[in-house]
């Protein structure tokens, strides 16, 4: 595997939260005492490919997070055989979903974060019951573990009637 698809594939920091102040004891470099700042710089000397695909998502990680459609658009039309072979397939992705992406920038308040929270109950209820005799009692326990969602509200109007 290469070096920019192991970067690319871990948790890289964006450039504005790398610390300069700290010296570390860095294995890797012969123990060193290095900051993370100039661990970046020397890893980023080895080579050129390495060092546009970091600068490029450096670039994306500040247009998402400055909600920028014009530098998005931008790093969108850079032609893609220009990049390094990993961040081809990443800019071809973004290029597919480049409207749901100008939406997200848009409409920044809304947020899949009830879902999600409502299947982790679920999956949770599922996992500690060890099953259940029959999908009724399933429903039950869910619908009571989750009593202000959409669901079970309405099933409380229906079985008043």
């Amino acid at each position: 595997m290469s070096v920019i698809k192991v970067i690319l594939i871990s948790d890289v920091t964006p450039t504005n939260k790398l610390k300069y102040d700290n010296y570390w004891s860095r294995r890797n470099f012969g123990y060193a005492q290095l900051t993370d700042v100039e661990v970046v710089h020397r890893l980023l000397a080895f080579d050129d490919d390495l060092k546009q695909a970091y600068r490029y998502y450096q670039d994306l990680v500040l247009a998402i997070s400055r909600r920028d459609k014009e530098a998005l658009n931008q790093l969108l039309a850079i032609k893609w055989t220009r990049l390094p072979q990993p961040l081809q397939k990443v800019q071809r992705t973004l290029r597919t979903h480049k409207q749901e992406i100008y939406n997200s920038f848009k409409y920044e308040t809304y947020t899949n974060g009830p879902v999600e929270g409502t299947n982790n109950k679920i999956k949770v209820i599922k996992r500690t019951a060890y099953g259940f005799r029959n999908f009724f009692n399933f429903r039950v326990r869910i619908l009571l573990a989750l009593p202000n969602t959409y669901i079970a509200i309405n099933w409380k109007k229906s079985s008043r009637r």
